[in-house]
């Protein structure tokens, strides 16, 4: 039994399309070499479409790209200089696209251009392997959802992140037709085309768990009839189950827009809904002084202590603060010396990154919600703890 794959006219090149796991784990182990790899991020503003405007923010990583260019080897400069080029040609090309962000990484046998839905931020390196921890924390903060499709002969998978969809193959499975004969002859071959429809469900299950492993999405929704839903959920790893968070009725036939629409708009409620349940849990953890706790210092302390079950942050909220050179903690402030080992601390220009990054680390979930009153009088920031 084989995993899925990406259907053939997703594979060619990768513009505003869904990062796979598989992906950033290549471009995270490539082997580093004495020769230089040029890591590109780039943001699009909308006004910088019109040609006739001057593409201020990518003049400007040219420039910082041929400041870096200067400190390699001779040997090094032209396949850099011939990178960079390629990089400034790539992205005046999307002045007239629909993406909002450019991420390039381009070196021997490497080039991987990603069109992006969302602003990555502007920055460019050059060393001896992908910088690509921007790209992986930007992949991090956007939950993934996967729809499967299910009817008595065929499953379908769809995997979404950032708005956009990646449809997989068809899982199909040849099931004896239902017949409509009397007598004992009918009862047998109904038993046969229904034994046969759960053998179907039971190996897409599989295949679906299977699929979670390599992708690890957030979500799962399942689309088909009640009855298929509810047997296809039965057949489902405990892990998948707890991931379902909706079932609909659904045609095995509709096109990856109407499986991705459906979905967004089913996830818009889902999320409202769980950011509801999420920030009225972390007030109720903090009031009663039990596994939770609010506020930027609180929520700093407990990552240093590897405390934090899950990290609940107000969407956009950023804050300067520090790192000790040191030991790596985090702290609420900018200078002076580590509370944990009296190391300097050095400033960090966005603690909240630094401490949504530590909590990956951890092994912590984080959740990422909408401003709302709740979160804002609890700091914007807190952590559902692992212990009290």
């Amino acid at each position: 039994m084989g995993l899925p794959a990406p259907q053939a006219h997703h594979t060619q090149k990768k513009e505003v399309a869904v990062i796979t796991k598989h992906e950033l784990d290549a471009l995270s182990s490539y082997p580093a070499t004495g020769a230089p790899v040029v890591s590109f991020y780039l943001s699009i503003d909308r006004h910088e479409r019109d040609e006739k405007t001057p593409f201020t923010e990518l003049k400007n990583l040219l420039k910082a790209g041929q400041d870096l260019l200067g400190r390699w080897p001779a040997e090094h400069r032209v396949a850099l200089a011939l990178s960079l080029a390629r990089i400034e040609e790539t992205a005046e090309e999307e002045r007239g696209g629909r993406s909002r962000g450019l991420v390039v990484f381009a070196g021997p046998n490497l080039w991987q251009v990603y069109r992006l839905p969302v602003q990555p931020g502007n920055h460019i390196a050059i060393d001896r392997a992908p910088y690509v921890k921007p790209l992986i924390l930007l992949v991090r903060r956007s939950p993934r959802y996967c729809t499967v499709l299910v009817d008595k002969e065929m499953a379908r998978l769809f995997l979404i992140q950032m708005g956009e969809i990646q449809d997989y193959s068809l899982v199909l499975d040849e099931v004896p037709k239902h017949h409509e004969q009397g007598g004992w002859a009918q009862a047998r071959l109904q038993r046969r085309h229904e034994d046969a429809v759960m053998h179907h469900l039971k190996r897409s299950a599989e295949l679906t768990f299977e699929f979670f492993q390599r992708e690890e999405f957030d979500y799962l929704l399942l689309g088909g009839t009640e009855k298929l839903t509810s047997a296809f959920f039965e057949r489902l790893h405990t892990y998948l189950q707890e991931r379902v968070v909706a079932t609909f009725p659904f045609a095995m036939t509709s096109s990856a827009s109407e499986v991705l629409d459906h979905t967004l708009g089913v996830m818009d409620k889902v999320q409202a809904r769980l950011a509801e349940e999420l920030t009225a849990r972390l007030k109720d953890e903090v009031g009663q002084g039990k596994r939770g706790v609010a506020g930027l210092t609180e929520t700093i302390r407990a990552l240093n202590a590897h405390r934090v079950q899950e990290l609940i942050v107000e969407e956009g909220y950023q804050v300067p603060g520090g790192r000790c050179q040191d030991c790596g903690s985090l702290s609420i402030r900018s200078t002076g010396k580590c509370r944990y080992c009296s190391g300097k601390i050095e400033r960090v220009e966005n603690l909240v990154d630094e401490a949504v990054e530590r909590a990956f680390a951890q092994g912590a979930q984080v959740h990422f919600v909408p401003a709302n009153q709740t979160l804002w009088d609890l700091g914007r920031i807190g952590a559902l703890l692992r212990y009290a």
